[in-house]
Formats: C-alpha cells, sequence, structure tokens
C-alpha cells in the first residue's frame, strides 16, 4: 500500500502543476512501474543453493524549468516484495550472517537470487546551474563513467563548450542502485564494505575527458577511491562503416594503485576466510600496483551483430575492488573476472529488429588462480525481449559453472509499462 501510495501521491502533484494553464513548472522526464521475478538453483561444493522472489518496481523522475539557469531534478524509486522463495541452504541469510554476507559481497547475482531490496528510494535529488559552458550539480544525481555508475551523492562539473569533448569531475561519498533487482539506499557501499572488510568510503573523486565524432571515440579518466584505490585509464573505439557492414574495434587500459587485503585484520578472520572476505590493511594505500587490459571488436551486418572480446588482469591482485562503484563487466556475473591473473574470453552473438525487438546469446570464459588453485569459471547468457514506447518485456538466463565447485542458473522476467 506505501508503494502505490507514494506514487499516486506524486504523480498527483506533478499532473496539478504540471498542467496550470499555460505555465508548466514541472515536467516529469521519466515514469514507470513493472512487475520483476527472478530465480535460481545451483550447487556449492556438491550442497544445493536456491533462491528466489517476485516484487513490483516504479520509478518516476521530475525535472523543474530552468529558471535563469538553475533548475532541480527528484527523483524516487520503489518497491514492493510479493512473494520470496523460502531456502535453508548457507546463504540464507545474507544480513546478518556472514557467510551470507560474503556471497551478497562477492556475487553479483546475489541480488537476482536473494531479495535485497529497500522499500523506496530517493536517488536524485539535486540542483544544477547550467550555462553555455557546461553546468555544475549539487545534491543526487545519475552517473555514468568507467567504473563509476548508477547514483551518486556529491557535486560534479560538466563542461561541454568545445565542439566533440566533454569534460566531467566532481565529488561524492555514497551512491545509490535504483533497479527492479536491487533498490538499495545511499550508505549501501559503506554499511557492507567498511563494516565487515574495514574500508573507510567516504570521499571519491573522479575526472574524465571524453573526446567523439563520427569515427572516433576515446576517453581519458582518473578516479580515486578513498582506502581502495586509485586508477587511471584510457579507452578507444574506432568504427569504420562500408555499405552495410559496419565495424568497431575497442581498446583499454587500466593502471591500478590499490590497497593491501589481508583476513588478519578481519573481527573473525577465520570465519572471514570461510566467506571469501579480505580486510584493507590500515596505511597500505598505493601499495599494491598493477594493471587491467582489454580488447574488443564487433562487426555489424544489418541487423545482425557479432562481437568478440579478451581481458587480463595482472596477478599481484590490484584489480580485486575494482567492480565495486560499477561493474563494467562484459559478463556480468562472471564471480572472479576481476581477480589476481585472470584471463577470460567471450563471444557475443545479438539480433535487433526495428528497434524494439531482440535477442542476445553471449559465452565467456575465465581462467585464474595459481598452481592448484588454478580453475576456471564459464557463463552463458541469453537475453530477449521487446521495447515499445509506453511498455518493456524482457527475459533472460544466466548459467555460470566453476570448476571449482560453484554451479547455478538463473532466470529473470521483466513486464513494464512506460508513461
Amino acid at each position: 500500500m506505501r508503494f502505490v501510495f507514494i506514487f499516486l501521491l506524486v504523480g498527483q502533484v506533478c499532473f496539478v502543476f504540471g498542467n496550470d494553464g499555460e505555465q508548466k513548472y514541472f515536467e516529469v522526464s521519466d515514469i514507470q512501474i513493472g512487475l520483476f521475478s527472478s530465480g535460481g538453483f545451483g550447487k556449492n561444493q556438491g550442497k544445493p543453493i536456491s533462491g528466489g522472489y517476485t516484487n513490483i518496481f516504479g520509478s518516476l523522475d521530475v525535472l523543474t524549468q530552468s529558471f535563469y539557469g538553475f533548475d532541480f531534478g527528484i527523483g524516487i524509486s520503489a518497491v514492493a516484495l510479493l512473494h520470496k522463495v523460502k531456502n535453508q541452504d548457507v546463504y540464507s541469510n545474507i544480513n546478518n550472517n556472514l557467510i551470507g554476507i560474503g556471497f551478497r559481497i562477492n556475487n553479483d547475482e546475489a541480488k537476482d537470487f536473494r531479495y535485497t531490496s529497500d522499500d523506496v528510494v530517493f536517488h536524485t535529488l539535486y540542483f544544477r546551474y547550467s550555462n553555455s559552458w557546461g553546468s555544475l550539480t549539487f545534491g543526487r544525481f545519475p552517473l555514468s563513467l568507467d567504473w563509476v555508475g548508477d547514483y551518486a551523492q556529491g557535486v560534479g562539473v560538466e563542461l561541454n563548450k568545445f565542439d566533440h569533448y566533454r569534460i566531467r569531475a566532481g565529488w561524492f561519498d555514497e551512491q545509490a542502485y535504483a533497479s527492479p533487482e536491487e533498490n538499495v539506499h545511499f550508505g549501501y557501499m559503506n554499511k557492507w564494505y567498511g563494516t565487515y572488510e574495514g574500508y573507510h568510503i567516504q570521499n571519491n573523486y573522479y575526472l574524465d575527458v571524453r573526446f567523439k565524432n563520427e569515427s572516433i571515440y576515446w576517453n581519458a579518466y582518473y578516479n580515486y577511491f578513498q582506502s581502495l584505490f586509485n586508477l587511471a585509464g584510457i579507452k578507444a573505439n574506432w568504427k569504420l562503416i562500408l555499405n552495410d557492414w559496419e565495424f568497431k574495434s575497442m581498446a583499454h587500459y587500466v593502471f591500478v594503485s590499490a590497497s593491501s587485503q589481508s583476513q588478519e585484520y578481519c573481527k573473525d578472520p577465520n570465519l572471514s576466510s570461510i566467506a571469501g572476505l579480505a580486510c584493507y590493511v590500515p596505511g597500505s594505500m598505493g601499495k599494491v600496483n598493477g594493471y587491467l587490459w582489454e580488447i574488443g571488436e564487433r562487426v555489424k551486418y544489418q541487423n545482425w551483430y557479432l562481437s568478440l572480446g579478451y581481458l587480463q588482469n595482472d596477478n599481484k591482485g590490484a584489480t580485486n575492488n575494482i567492480a565495486i562503484y560499477a561493474d563494467d563487466n562484459p559478463l556480468e556475473y562472471n564471480t572472479v573476472i576481476y581477480g589476481s591473473g585472470s584471463k577470460t574470453s567471450y563471444i557475443t552473438l545479438k539480433y535487433e529488429y526495428d528497434g524494439k525487438y531482440f535477442l542476445g546469446l553471449k559465452y565467456g570464459v575465465s581462467w585464474y588462480g595459481t598452481g592448484e588453485g588454478k580453475s576456471s569459471q564459464g557463463q552463458f547468457n541469453a537475453l530477449g525481449g521487446i521495447d515499445f514506447s509506453h511498455m518493456n518485456v524482457s527475459v533472460a538466463y544466466v548459467n555460470i559453472n566453476d570448476v571449482s565447485g560453484y554451479q547455478n542458473n538463473i532466470a529473470r522476467i521483466y513486464l513494464g509499462l512506460k508513461f
């Protein structure tokens, strides 16, 4: 009931102000509501694991009319749980049990396997000034960069005065998510990584310079995430079009200077080792230096896409936490792709029709570990759906198979309406 009440109330307010004569003070930039369901089953070291849930998700974004360059934005998302699968496996408790918490932190599929969402999240609440040079934003705002995503709470500056260039810089202290499978409040990162792995995540800075024209797109960036790591990267894309054929090449290199991790610094070293958690070593920021590089090639012919890619990390463990703020993982659920010394290859086949119908298949495998700990993890993804102006439907299936003894199968469906 709270879910319905909030959306009716905010929607009515926006309708009244947005239709007051001919003067529109507010504009609803995005509103959607949908049904989401996800479930999974598998094994971990021979022991069965299972889970899943169904919920209703809604989101609403509102912008004010610009007044002498000033405007204001607000956005909320809400989730109502309809059903949750009962389970008694080792990961049943992901809120208070350290084993379950380790699964939640280390496995991206946890959000589809267990219900982790908050009821209501005010993900956007900002004050912005814009002119011909760019904009300055204070508050909570959407942010999409390499390794930084979703919604940030802080200050952001954007310069777009110069043709083909866009420069963004800023600071943030907290992050939130607003999606059907993960609707979580600001401070989520601080709670989990601070409480259970000892990190002090309060001051984070970013700088991103991008250039784009008809055939070339590149960006250079620097990120500082307190007690986690510094990273500097450059990413380049080249595009060539020949009649019905389109070729796109990508190269990405990231230098990472991270902090050290050790289970000895955890509150319960033995249990943390079982849970797969490693804690921050105080004063070690910048002590572990390494890299990540990735190359990719995409070929498009009419409505068909074929992509190949390869990603490799250093063997020092510098990239272990690189996906904390935004997962650029080409395989989404792969749990070892950024691990020490990991090497990953992947291939994607995709079909689109009329910009409304799509079907995609992807397979990738990571080789990781050293000596007796060498292993591999394969992942198969299948995704299909439709995307109309006022309705979207998507279905997905994911299979994860790790030679070390972890297997999982996950199915998802989303039925949504857009207004």
